[in-house]
């Protein structure tokens, strides 16, 4: 079933990327941009796992919590 699955995905692919190159372009880069968003996200999270920019203030702005 999942070969099935794999078959049909690769052909719908191959004839979006020939039939409308430029719209496939355009998800494969928004696919990506998205990826290096989550990643980003991760190695933040993993280097300063209690780290969350909304509610930590710069400490010399004057800033009241």
């Amino acid at each position: 079933m999942s070969q099935a699955k794999a078959a049909a995905t690769a052909k719908a692919l191959g004839k979006l990327v020939r039939k409308h190159p430029l719209i496939a372009a355009e998800i494969a880069l928004a696919g990506t941009a998205r990826g290096i968003a989550v990643a980003a996200e991760e190695v933040k999270h993993r280097i300063l796992p209690d780290h969350d920019v909304e509610e930590i203030g710069d400490k010399d702005s004057g800033e009241i919590d």
